[in-house]
This record gives C-alpha cells, sequence and structure tokens, in this order.
C-alpha cells in the first residue's frame, strides 16, 4: 500500500444508502452533505481525508464518494441488458488505487438491495477488490448488531460480507451518541485489519483498462465503456 501505509477507501451504494453518512463517521464531522429523502446530494465523485490510529501510528484514509446510483435500467428495451453509469474519472485522473470498497445499504431496503451491482462488481474486480456491506440507518434497533443477526443471510445471498459488515447509525446527534460512536469503530475496526494485514492495492484504472481490452469490439458487447465527452463510465452486463 505504499511507504505511507495510507489506506484508500471507495464509498459507493444506491441514492439515499447513507454513503455520506459513513463519510462524515469517519472523517469525524460534517463534510459530506446529508439529504433526509431518497434525492442525491453527491453529484459528483468527491474525496475527502480522515485519520485514525491504528496501534500507536495516525494514519491518513483517502476516501473516495462516488456519485449514488440508482437500479441499473434495462436501456435495450428487449430485456437482453443492463446498464449502470458511475462518475470515476476523478478517481482514475488521480491514479488511485482501492484498498477496500464499503457499499452502503440502508437497512430497511434490503429486499431491493442492487445485487446484480454488486455481483458486476466483483466480476469487473475480478474479486481483487474487498467489498464491505455497510448496513445503514439502524438507530431504532436497541443493538444494531440485532439487525445482521435477523437478516445476515441476505446480505451473504448477494455475495457480500462472508468476513467483515458494519451495522452503523449516520445520526451523530446527543440522542444517538453512543450509537454514533459504536458505528465509527465498527468502520474503524474494518480500516484497522486492513492496515495490519496488508496486501496490494489495486490500481482502478488497470482493473478498467483490462476489462476494456479483453471486451474489445463494439461498444455494446463491451462491459466497461467511457461515455463521449463525459467523467462518466458506463457498466453494461446480460442478465
Amino acid at each position: 500500500m505504499g511507504d505511507s501505509r495510507d489506506l484508500k477507501v471507495l464509498v459507493m451504494g444506491e441514492i439515499g444508502s447513507g454513503k455520506s453518512s459513513v463519510i462524515n463517521l469517519l472523517v469525524g464531522k460534517t463534510v459530506a452533505e446529508v439529504s433526509p429523502d431518497a434525492e442525491a446530494c453527491t453529484l459528483k465523485t468527491v474525496r475527502h481525508e480522515a485519520t485514525i490510529q491504528v496501534q500507536e501510528a495516525l494514519t491518513t484514509v483517502h476516501i473516495w464518494e462516488v456519485v449514488g446510483f440508482n437500479q441499473p435500467e434495462d436501456t435495450t428495451g428487449k430485456g437482453s441488458g443492463m446498464t449502470l453509469d458511475v462518475d470515476l474519472d476523478p478517481i482514475l485522473q488521480a491514479k488511485a488505487s482501492v484498498d477496500v470498497i464499503f457499499f452502503c445499504i440502508q437497512g430497511s431496503r434490503l429486499r431491493n438491495a442492487p445485487t446484480r451491482v454488486v455481483k458486476h462488481i466483483n466480476d469487473v474486480s475480478g474479486g481483487r477488490i474487498t467489498i464491505v456491506p455497510v448496513i445503514t440507518n439502524l438507530e431504532r434497533e436497541k443493538n444494531m448488531e440485532d439487525w445482521w443477526e435477523r437478516n445476515g443471510r441476505g446480505v451473504k445471498n448477494m455475495g457480500l460480507g462472508e468476513t467483515e459488515h458494519a451495522c452503523i447509525t449516520g445520526l451523530q446527534d446527543e440522542k444517538h451518541k453512543d450509537k454514533s460512536t459504536q458505528s465509527r469503530t465498527s468502520l474503524v475496526a474494518i480500516l484497522e485489519r486492513r492496515w495490519l494485514s496488508p496486501q496490494d492495492s489495486v490500481p482502478l484504472e488497470s482493473i478498467l483498462g483490462e476489462h476494456v481490452a479483453q471486451n474489445g469490439g463494439s461498444e455494446s458487447n463491451e462491459k466497461v465503456t467511457q461515455r463521449k465527452d463525459s467523467s462518466w463510465w458506463r457498466f453494461r452486463w446480460p442478465f
């Protein structure tokens, strides 16, 4: 992960899944706008910086907050494929690598969770990047981990959470102070384990480049393409 032992985290999920709350928990203050509804607050991919303590060392965490997405759409009209657009160019221009992906899912939306998106990300990355499910909006749970006891199997069926997960609330007011502290501790613990068991970060540019090369030919046959005159990348996959 380089001489600095910095960590690089990608935070992604559907619109309204709690990505901004995860960012604010990690940073320790409000740096990402949070919306009370399902409207998108983050309109472009943004980089944030956080500092965590691992043993006696202070470690910088580079956090990339990816624009939220809706469920992938069938754009063919024939049910033959799905497309999903994601803003990735800021990450590519920074030649950034990724140690772990925090994939945010609202606890109340598990039934509608984007299973196909998760599977496709795993496919594109070749399983080289760990994807950790972060279950959000659990402030009403007496014990937030109780949610996982009830629903963890459903998340694992998506191909997530076999080894790690986090159950959190993004609320940081006085009423939820204890749960907020517990939530940040859960997220930081995941990052600590990555720092203590270092693996090579995976350059996002190389992952996309490999797939563009492997799926060359007409754009309709490519799994990953860059939209013309845009920082957005289009992911395409069959049903």
